[in-house]
């Protein structure tokens, strides 16, 4: 029987065994049918009408007010200078764990600009978004994290500046859109809040790739037109978003299981990113994979809207940090961490590199 502590550790091992025996199974601990393989989890993300999306509402409301956002090279202007400060606030001590202290930031401090926050509303969506990926990894488990979650999601007086003063001086941004269009703002920011630090744990987790692949990080570091394809390797190998939730309204069949209706159902997309049917040697990372498709944003009517965001904010994180540090590479004697599987987070990057040669 398939646990969450299992999953949580490693769940790709597990993933492998259900695509080949029961690519859509009962997890009695999860509450949930676990939906593995490929076309099971396409089949599901393309049917919305029998499959729906939990807070529909929440996620039609801000793709309404993100549509039709700001491509690559508009997102990059306002991402690069973020991250080249944050590289400069660590760079003088010659080592920093970069996914807490240089990915989380450039993130938050990016995303909450571009959705039109500000620098004031960074701290608050990162807090929010990392509390919340540990209250969705922790499933009920816990009630020490759930409680310890609702007091920081009540933590909101940075953010609610922000909205007073777009109420009265509205600008062209995401969030003053939502504001006049008299959403609930707060509720739909703390929901998305993930989604603003995301892009901090694809470039860790997709800098921890390219560590234990050396020959491909030496190829990006003299190639960094490889660093989109990279990232968009990182998103199918270890994607940080493991899974999505979906319910049935109705009794379905769905990879000879029957299913019965209001279930639900954990979509994962970090495992329909490593089935061998569709991609050769899944299990590997490689910079060079000629099959650039994967369903690590989702797909059909809710593919994530801010997608072209996420992959930005990571590449050009990546790609300030090979400038400012050419030589980072892991500190002796760290070791990957990684955890969760909902959410799958890269852990620490306990990183070093030279803080003596001329900035």
């Amino acid at each position: 029987m398939t646990t969450l502590a299992e999953l949580d550790a490693d769940p790709y091992p597990i993933y492998a065994r259900l695509r080949e025996q029961e690519p859509v199974t009962w997890v009695p601990e999860a509450g949930q049918w676990l939906v593995t393989g490929w076309h099971e989890v396409l089949a599901v993300l393309s049917d919305p009408a029998r499959f729906v999306c939990e807070h529909a509402d929440l996620h039609d409301a801000f793709r309404h007010a993100y549509e039709p956002g700001l491509d690559a090279e508009e997102i990059e202007t306002i991402v690069r200078p973020v991250a080249r400060k944050a590289a400069d606030d660590v760079f003088t001590a010659g080592r920093a764990d970069l996914t807490a202290e240089y990915f989380g930031p450039v993130a938050a401090v990016a995303d909450a600009t571009l959705l039109g926050i500000g620098v004031g509303g960074a701290d608050t969506m990162l807090r929010w978004g990392n509390t919340l990926a540990r209250v969705i990894n922790n499933a009920g488990r816990d009630p020490s994290v759930d409680n310890a979650a609702i007091a920081v999601l009540a933590e909101d007086a940075e953010v609610s500046v922000v909205l007073d003063r777009l109420r009265t001086r509205p600008d062209g941004s995401v969030v003053a859109r939502l504001v006049r269009a008299d959403a609930d703002v707060l509720a739909l920011l703390k929901h998305v809040a993930m989604s603003v630090v995301e892009p901090g744990w694809l470039a860790a987790w997709t800098l921890a790739a390219l560590w234990a692949n050396p020959a491909q990080l030496f190829a990006v570091r003299r190639d960094r037109k490889l660093l989109g394809p990279a990232v968009y390797e990182g998103l199918r190998w270890a994607g940080p978003v493991g899974a999505v939730t979906r319910r049935t309204t109705r009794p379905v069949s769905l990879g000879g299981r029957k299913i019965p209706g209001s279930a639900r159902l954990a979509v994962v997309l970090a495992s329909a990113n490593r089935d061998p049917s569709v991609f050769a040697d899944a299990d590997r990372f490689d910079v060079h994979r000629k099959l650039r498709t994967n369903l690590g944003f989702g797909a059909g009517s809710r593919h994530c809207p801010a997608h072209s965001l996420v992959t930005t904010v990571a590449r050009v994180a990546l790609d300030v940090l090979l400038d400012r540090m050419p030589d980072v590479r892991p500190a002796p004697g760290w070791h990957p961490a990684p955890h969760g599987w909902k959410i799958r987070l890269p852990g620490p990057l306990d990183a070093v590199w030279d803080a003596g040669r001329a900035q």
